[in-house]
């Protein structure tokens, strides 16, 4: 990971216009989450299949999978939009809550601020902007530039678990279940994130449902528009990617860890997701960083 590839991003509303189809609606993609903090002026957005009024002091979120449009804003929006990859995400969440907690924001992904908790944010939102731009500029005295990005990556992490902390403030975080489907779907995820690292296969998880896998490969399909074994995917090498950097564990004992029977197995997987071994994703990625 080198300055220019943090694993979050400020977007602008004109920036999202680039990734809108057809239909109105950003691509959905599986990795990657974010908010909005509108600071001025009002927007309309759909979420999914609900449409929401943001104005000054609200908070939207959106989740990996989700659909989110943008119908249309007054002349005057202004706001701070992230977005970052659920790698970036995922290790906060499993410290502090439960996928429930994700289910949560996914069904009621809109919260209102108080004057304080607005202050908050923007204090801690113009902090890592200030420090990411002096990370990207090389703005910074030679040898800094490691721990400038270690700093940067903490006040991000600050930023987002003070907006959890804010929206728990305001919502309780109990997901709504709209369905059946939606009782599948919520119950895959659930199980995902206890059972991932010991379990891969679909059929596992349609099991634990007393489902057939293929009808509850098409529910999984239907509600988030990804498939089973892709969301299985995603968090494994998520995972597996946090681990191969943060930790000193040697790679055939992160296979073990996730249940790989030889280290040759794990590292075929990962390959196939990431497109390099594992061994090479470490040696890049932490060579990288050193270098900076």
């Amino acid at each position: 990971m080198n300055n220019q590839q943090l694993p979050f991003e400020y977007i602008s509303v004109q920036d999202a216009t680039h990734i809108i189809d057809e239909n109105g609606h950003m691509i959905a993609m599986m990795d990657v989450c974010g908010f909005f903090l509108c600071q001025r002026g009002s927007v309309d957005v759909s979420l999914d299949d609900k449409t929401y009024h943001i104005q000054r002091g609200d908070v939207y979120f959106y989740m990996p999978t989700m659909l989110v449009g943008l119908l249309s804003h007054s002349r005057d929006l202004e706001g701070i939009a992230v977005k970052c990859d659920l790698d970036f995400v995922l290790p906060m969440v499993e410290q502090s809550y439960n996928v429930s907690s994700l289910l949560t924001i996914r069904e009621n992904p809109c919260v209102s601020l108080s004057a304080d908790q607005q202050h908050k944010l923007e204090g801690l939102a113009n902090l890592v902007r200030e420090h990411h731009r002096q990370l990207t500029s090389a703005s910074y005295q030679a040898g800094a530039s490691e721990a400038l990005q270690h700093l940067v990556l903490s006040l991000a992490q600050s930023l987002f678990y003070e907006l959890i902390y804010d929206y728990a403030s305001n919502k309780s975080l109990r997901p709504e279940i709209r369905d059946t489907k939606d009782r599948i779907f919520q119950a895959f995820l659930v199980s995902l994130f206890k059972h991932y690292r010991r379990q891969r296969e679909v059929n596992f998880y349609a099991e634990e449902q007393c489902l057939t896998p293929r009808y509850f490969s098409s529910v999984i399909k239907e509600k988030s528009g990804h498939s089973a074994l892709q969301w299985i995917v995603q968090i494994v090498i998520s995972s597996a990617r946090k681990d191969l950097l943060s930790t000193d564990l040697s790679i055939k004992e992160i296979a073990s860890a996730y249940n790989f029977p030889t280290q040759s197995f794990f590292g075929k997987y990962f390959k196939q997701y990431v497109g390099v071994s594992p061994k090479e994703y470490r040696n890049r990625e932490r060579g990288t960083m050193s270098a900076l």
